[in-house]
């Protein structure tokens, strides 16, 4: 019959007749397909084979011995492909509850002769396992990673940690924080990542944090510092503290995250403080939403409300004035020099820290690899001035709210039992939707505002004219179009 011949032809010489014929016996009802005949398939050099049988490994559970055999044999291959890699990813996270892959997971992450390339692989894979409890010799071995750990590596740790709520390593967050010899924007993700524990900043920690603000640090710096700010809850004297040092002399680019940390507040002190810091600002207030602040101040009392008038007005005289100010620099720049524009756009501009071109640069924001084709120069510019003056499919805002805290940002994936939300480039959470008790659309952009005023004229139009002319970037597109 039909089932005889199928198992027949599993040794064909054929390696296409060979395929078609586990395929076949793997989708029948009651198949007499058996582990054995999948371990050649498994072993084969033919990667056509050998993904064929990594398929149909990944449909049956209980044959975990040959596919953890397997793996073993296969992760230690020196020439491992970019689908190689990504069938393996897909395999273990299937056999993921097996202890036995979860020990061998766990030595291989711990194996400092294995490749960052392949720790990489297997951090991923831990953060998309079905496991509810993440293993005990997981953690041993992410806690290791993160004293000693590629500096790559410790950062996608801390993310998973994130992620995946991984409490016992709380306490190694902190003895990170509090450790001056690490890098201060490791130190900053590891409170960050602290936060989704505990939301509170210590007093000492709150002024480290504020150490990082100074326009003597680096830009990505004291946006991570910002960041920081804007996932605690901090107490009415820090907020009064941040109001009072902060706020009134801060780079534009940085306002709107440092007001956010104000939406916790309903303090009439505090918020008073706020609108006086905030008046006192000289050129700041162009990259503050006024629907926000409104939204904000209904927290507070009324009195705040009132006194807040004349700030209120003064945001709506000036959102008022954006087009004939967008108008204004539009006619200023120049044609611009896309090679410098590029080096721009990975570099003093920060563009890079958010969004891809081809591929370089990270995915936190979209992918401009081909922005040139798809948005006219005007509405490149808006962009650039006023990011929340329109936002790109999937990459909207959202506000998330728990039982506990608060996270915004970019959702990148609504799975059955969580969602994840990129709070900021490189840093996402995985929200249990049990702990979720609304999800709320945020009226702003996640990109920085006031990019324009980090750059010359002449910078801004070596950054336009590389913009405009992807995706060749070769300075082929005419800027006068």
């Amino acid at each position: 019959n039909n089932t005889v011949q199928l198992m027949e032809v599993l040794t064909h010489t054929s390696a296409n007749v060979r395929k078609a014929a586990v395929i076949a016996l793997d989708q029948m009802d009651g198949s007499p397909l058996h582990k054995e005949n999948l371990v050649p398939f498994l072993e084969s050099e033919n990667p056509q084979l050998r993904n064929t049988g990594i398929w149909v490994a990944s449909h049956h559970p209980s044959w975990a011995d040959i596919v953890i055999n397997f793996l073993q044999n296969r992760l230690n291959t020196a020439d491992l492909s970019t689908s190689d890699a990504s069938q393996l990813r897909d395999l273990m996270i299937t056999f993921s509850e097996n202890k036995q892959l979860q020990h061998f997971i766990g030595v291989q992450i711990g194996n400092a002769s294995t490749p960052v390339a392949r720790k990489i692989l297997l951090i991923d894979v831990i953060n998309h396992s079905s496991v509810k409890e993440i293993p005990v010799v997981w953690v041993q071995q992410l806690e290791k990673l993160l004293q000693a750990g590629d500096p790559e590596i410790r950062s996608l740790v801390l993310e998973l940690i994130e992620s995946r709520t991984i409490k016992t390593l709380n306490n190694q967050l902190k003895l990170i924080v509090q450790n001056a010899n690490f890098p201060a924007n490791f130190r900053l993700k590891a409170l960050s990542t602290q936060l989704h524990f505990d939301s509170k900043l210590s007093d000492w920690e709150f002024q480290m944090v504020m150490q990082h603000l100074n326009n003597k640090n680096e830009v990505p710096l004291r946006q991570l510092a910002a960041s920081v700010l804007a996932s605690a809850k901090l107490s009415n004297t820090q907020l009064l503290q941040l109001a009072i040092e902060q706020i009134a002399q801060t780079d534009e680019f940085l306002l709107p995250n440092l007001v956010s940390t104000y939406k916790e507040g309903s303090d009439q002190e505090v918020g008073e403080a706020l609108v006086d810091a905030l008046q006192n600002s000289s050129n700041q207030l162009d990259n503050l939403s006024e629907q926000e602040l409104e939204r904000l101040l209904l927290h507070y009392p009324p009195a705040v409300r009132t006194y807040a008038e004349p700030l209120m007005e003064r945001l709506r005289e000036q959102n008022a004035a954006r087009l004939s100010k967008l108008q204004q620099v539009e006619t200023q720049l120049k044609r611009g020099d896309v090679e410098q524009g590029r080096i721009l756009f990975f570099g003093k501009s920060i563009c890079s820290s958010c969004h891809a071109v081809g591929d370089q640069g990270a995915g936190f924001g979209p992918d401009l690899t081909n922005i040139g084709e798809i948005r006219s120069r005007h509405d490149i510019l808006e962009a650039i001035l006023y990011p929340e003056a329109s936002f790109a499919r999937e990459h909207e805002t959202y506000r998330i709210i728990t039982k506990t805290t608060n996270y915004t940002g970019i959702i990148k994936e609504q799975l059955t039992e969580a969602i994840v939300i990129q709070t900021a480039p490189g840093q996402q959470v995985r929200v249990q939707r049990t702990e979720i008790t609304g999800i709320e659309p945020q009226s702003f952009s996640m990109m920085p505002p006031g990019l324009d005023n980090l750059l010359t004229p002449d910078e801004l139009s070596d950054l336009m004219a590389y913009l405009v002319s992807l995706p060749d970037g070769m300075g082929l597109a005419d800027l006068n179009n």
